[in-house]
């Protein structure tokens, strides 16, 4: 088993023993509309997304809230929950057939005792997470719907090639009739 390049770049002393820590790593196929975390759960895996597409999801009383999408080379957990074992506030969920790397908690920390100076880019991962995180939520509370979907085309249209309408539009703020309507007005222009 070849190590991702996204987790080769991202946490580079992985890479420089994978040899000796790929047997940790389960490989699995996961059909789409599959949930891996449920909100409220304890997340005690993380995922490699090395062929499809996940999204990271927040149920907010009855409102879908997608937060982030996930795709090949990509590292996604309820990071919180892995990380500090409490509740999950958010659920993943395929919406792809994805094939994945899972990396169980128990594993995740046998490589923290093993190479104990890998913690700093973990950390140094966990915080550039959340930093996406608080950006994604300043574009949703300063730009305008029509501005977050030009957005969106100019910087993210991976996104648009394939994830359904639905999930753009819940990742966006807005419902699927407004992200319609932006749509044509765009067009239109």
């Amino acid at each position: 088993m070849e190590i991702p390049a996204y987790l080769a770049q991202k946490l580079p002393e992985i890479g420089e023993h994978w040899s000796e820590l790929h047997d940790l790593f389960i490989s699995k196929s996961i059909p789409a509309d599959t949930t891996l975390v449920a909100e409220g759960d304890v997340a005690t895996e993380l995922f490699i997304v090395t062929n499809g597409a996940l999204r990271l999801w927040h149920n907010s009383d009855g409102r879908d809230i997608t937060l982030q999408f996930f795709f090949e080379n990509q590292v996604v957990s309820s990071f919180e929950s892995f990380y500090l074992n409490q509740p999950s506030g958010f659920s993943i969920e395929s919406f792809e057939d994805t094939q994945v790397l899972i990396l169980p908690k128990a594993a995740f920390d046998q490589i923290r005792q093993r190479y104990p100076t890998i913690e700093p880019a973990i950390t140094r991962f966990i915080c550039e997470r959340f930093i996406a995180y608080r950006n994604i939520f300043f574009d949703q509370i300063q730009y305008s719907p029509a501005k977050r979907y030009q957005q969106l085309v100019n910087d993210e249209p991976e996104i648009l090639e394939r994830v359904p309408l639905r999930l753009v539009a819940s990742y966006l703020g807005m419902t699927p009739v407004s992200l319609s309507r932006i749509r044509t007005r765009l067009k239109e222009k």
